[in-house]
């Protein structure tokens, strides 16, 4: 005979599905309220290891200068057989670098960004190719060109790795130059090293300025409207950009953006992020 006291035990109910869809609600609000946050500690974390980057690029800018009777290292990359030492070089010795068979694009291409890197001035004092790249530089998803040289013409533009770029004002590509440290005045407030945002490929010279009322190279706004900068005398910030136009420069992925696809930043335009770097552009005319 069956045990009745089983047979009339009750059985438990599972959720309703009012419950489930309270959970999944629950659910729902908890994930919008910890993805935002989530997203910007990572990019917290981005630019943290952008200002590492920065920090240790400034060091060994100082460093090469205090071991070079104080003569600024050239900012603007030189070819490898120029006989100009740069910060890093324009392209490399092929007699010093092997692509094994096989090797993807863009690894071909990291290893000539190393190669023009680790034949010039830096590496001595920062030996490691992956100081010159901000995590957050959306260019490292873009298609990879022949090689380190080879610039986009059109939408998306090219892979680049190299991030930062050496002001063109300290021994660069300015027509009003600075070559010693010692000519430099005003150190905590001279730009160093820039983000920038160049959509044609790896960054081709120094960053420059100049004197015009227009901003010539262009800034990045990788870190939300953040960009990092070292300074001369070794510190490095984050700087907020203000300026809408001077934003949607900054962020821009068209290479074609320097004849006019956009609106050029300018001090009318972006009273506030265009003087900020005309102010603090290292050159003879600004020490």
């Amino acid at each position: 005979m069956a045990n009745s006291s089983n047979s009339h035990r009750p059985r438990r109910a599972g959720f309703t599905l009012i419950e489930l869809l309270v959970v999944v609600a629950i659910i729902a609000i908890l994930a919008a309220l910890l993805l935002p946050a989530l997203g910007r500690a990572k990019l917290q974390a981005m630019e943290s290891t952008c200002l590492s980057n920065q920090q240790q690029l400034a060091v060994s800018w100082i460093e090469y200068a205090n071991d070079n009777k104080d003569y600024l290292i050239q900012m603007d990359p030189q070819n490898y057989d120029s006989g100009v030492v740069s910060w890093r070089y324009y392209d490399w010795n092929p007699a010093l670098l092997t692509i094994p068979n096989g090797t993807s694009a863009q690894q071909t291409h990291l290893l000539q960004l190393q190669a023009s890197y680790q034949e010039a001035g830096f590496w001595p004092y920062a030996p490691n190719v992956n100081v010159l790249h901000c995590p957050a530089d959306l260019r490292q998803n873009s298609p990879v060109g022949l090689n380190i040289y080879t610039y986009a013409t059109a939408l998306p533009g090219y892979f680049a790795w190299g991030s930062y770029s050496g002001g063109g004002g300290l021994n660069g590509a300015d027509s009003n130059p600075l070559f010693k440290l010692k000519d430099i005045r005003h150190s905590s407030g001279r730009l160093l090293f820039a983000e920038e945002n160049d959509p044609r490929g790896e960054n081709e010279g120094s960053w420059d300025q100049g004197w015009q009322p227009d901003e010539e190279d262009s800034g990045a706004s990788w870190h939300g409207n953040n960009s990092t900068f070292s300074f001369t005398d070794g510190h490095v910030e984050s700087h907020h950009w203000l300026d809408p136009i001077f934003i949607a420069y900054a962020k821009s992925m068209d290479p074609n953006k320097y004849s006019g696809t956009i609106v050029d930043p300018s001090s009318s335009n972006s009273r506030h992020d265009v003087p900020y770097i005309f102010t603090a552009y290292a050159s003879a005319l600004n020490p």
